[in-house]
């Protein structure tokens, strides 16, 4: 995971990885399916900076059936059932929060004395329910696995097409993020301690809704393999923790380009 904002970003691709599993194929399918390429990410440095960077990212999709491993889900299950209604279970891993700059992770040199937000071996589960040809709605929970640092994000979303064509498609996405009291704790939260060594204002951040997002995403078809993502995003931070002095930004414009090919 890159971010807390910056994945979001990588969202709409992750549907658009989440191939359903076909059934005629069974459960193992009948062929393997790769999509591979590069994007350049740009977002805060870390939830609620005030600063941003551009960084490069991977793209991997490989699945097979109910099997699939890629870069914005982990390694896991998936399957679509008869009413269209796509899920996946699958293990990832959270990259946490440090308290430097940091060129690949989570970060920034204004968080010192903050302390590390621990990275975690996650467990995700993603659902995606078409409603229709141009709408569907999502769900998507996380949770750390490591024994110090449990904490649960979720995530509740739609996705409408604005644009259908040949070679181009349109969507417009809105989110709203949320997470229980650890992750919220973990990060927006000011403990005392933190404040003493810091100057920061204490904080205290309870479970419940952290963060609303919407966007606009471009997919271009080269051909029937290569294709071209953009995509922007606005985040604004919930009134929940927006007052802690982590949030840096209350508001957030970030996106990505990205350029894939599957066969």
């Amino acid at each position: 995971m890159i971010t807390k904002t910056k994945s979001t970003v990588l969202l709409g691709l992750a549907v658009l990885l989440a191939a359903p599993a076909a059934h005629a194929g069974g459960l193992w399918g009948d062929e393997m399916e790769a999509t591979f390429g590069a994007g350049v990410l740009y977002g805060p440095l870390y939830a609620g900076s005030d600063e941003s960077q551009a960084i490069l990212v991977p793209v991997l999709s490989v699945q097979r059936g109910i099997l699939f491993a890629d870069s914005t889900r982990g390694a896991g299950l998936q399957y679509q059932f008869g009413n269209g209604l796509y899920l996946s279970q699958s293990i990832y891993y959270d990259l946490g929060r440090l308290e430097k700059d940091s060129s690949w992770r989570p970060g920034s040199d204004s968080l010192k004395g903050m302390g590390r937000v621990p990275s975690s071996v996650t467990t995700k589960t993603m659902l995606v329910q078409p409603l229709g040809d141009r709408f569907n709605v999502s769900a998507e929970a996380e949770y750390a696995l490591r024994s110090s640092a449990h904490r649960l994000r979720y995530r509740v979303g739609a996705e409408a097409k604005l644009f259908n064509g040949n070679a181009n498609d349109v969507f417009l996405t809105a989110d709203v993020h949320g997470g229980d009291r650890d992750f919220n704790q973990a990060y927006y939260g000011v403990s005392v301690a933190q404040a003493g060594v810091t100057g920061r204002r204490a904080f205290s951040a309870e479970s419940g809704i952290n963060a609303y997002a919407a966007g606009v995403r471009w997919e271009h078809k080269f051909g029937d393999r290569w294709m071209g993502i953009a995509q922007i995003n606005a985040m604004r931070y919930a009134h929940d923790v927006s007052g802690s002095s982590v949030i840096e930004r209350r508001n957030s414009v970030f996106g990505n380009v990205a350029l894939t090919y599957t066969y």
